[in-house]
């Protein structure tokens, strides 16, 4: 079974949102760490104070077939018209470690009896 890592970066208030969207479509366990979103932009001031975003970086490691539906879900909720609210891509991944791959296997079939 081929393994992909998907990172997702959205604001942190669509942070629940988008990991209940990455379980529906199959993730079945997500990291999520804390995060600083810094754009070539200049900064926006308010009272003289800098505004720096809060971010979520939401990280799954997934079989490969299930990371097409988390993506799609990750570009509807982070594309609204237009505009851009986070990033959302995946990478290969060549070694893994730490997985019980009966777990792995035994999930793969109930999704695969979610689809079929």
């Amino acid at each position: 079974m081929k393994f992909v890592v998907v990172v997702a970066i959205t604001p942190e208030e669509l942070e629940e949102e988008a990991v209940q969207r990455a379980q529906a479509e199959g993730a079945a366990g997500v990291t999520v760490l804390a995060g600083k979103g810094l754009s070539a932009e200049a900064r926006r001031t308010f009272f003289g104070l800098t505004f720096e975003g809060s971010q979520s970086v939401l990280v799954m490691v997934v079989a490969r077939h299930v990371a097409m539906g988390i993506l799609k879900g990750m570009r509807e909720l982070l594309v609204r018209e237009g505009d851009s609210r986070g990033l959302a891509f995946s990478l290969p991944v060549e070694h893994i470690a730490g997985l019980d791959m009966e777990q792995v296997l035994a999930f793969d079939k109930r999704l695969q009896g979610k689809e079929g």
